[in-house]
């Protein structure tokens, strides 16, 4: 699934330090760039609508994923329910993508856009905040504590 062409190129700034959701989120950006080099080379093998579909269902699998490791270091705190809640707004929007009736190039080009502005909020900022807190409760921080300190750290980075 590599692509000649990348819209999100990956590196080492978007790591979170858990390897199962760095890697998975490698796989979400991988989807990307070959739907939009499939989009700008206007390339048929493999279609565009299946790229799309696959990395929606990819996007669902990843998700559990996330909710399954925060779920073990926040239970049922509310910083994993928003979380989990911008997952649900990720798949309600992909769904209203799927369903929309213009042309499917428009369509995908919306996708692009969206996928990119969305990976990237989403693995810089919530994913990263999520994995520092769940790093520093591992090295023996209570959860309130571990909070404490990564918004504390990221308020002044």
């Amino acid at each position: 699934m590599n692509s000649p062409f990348e819209v999100f190129r990956w590196n080492d700034s978007l790591e979170t330090g858990i390897p199962e959701v760095d890697k998975q989120h490698q796989i979400l950006v991988q989807f990307l760039n070959t739907l939009a080099s499939s989009l700008t080379f206007h390339t048929d093998i493999p279609s565009p609508r299946i790229i799309f579909m696959e990395l929606a269902d990819y996007a669902v699998y990843h998700f559990q994923t996330e909710e399954r490791i925060w779920r073990e270091f926040f239970g049922d705190d509310p910083m994993a329910a928003k979380h989990k809640n911008l997952h649900n707004d990720f798949v309600s929007q992909i769904s209203s993508l799927q369903n929309n009736s213009e042309p499917l190039e428009v369509i995908l080009q919306d996708v692009v856009t969206f996928l990119t502005n969305w990976l990237t909020y989403h693995i810089l900022e919530s994913d990263k905040q999520m994995a520092k807190v769940a790093l520093a409760v591992q090295s023996g921080l209570s959860l309130e504590q571990a909070k404490q300190r990564i918004n504390q750290e990221m308020i002044t980075a």
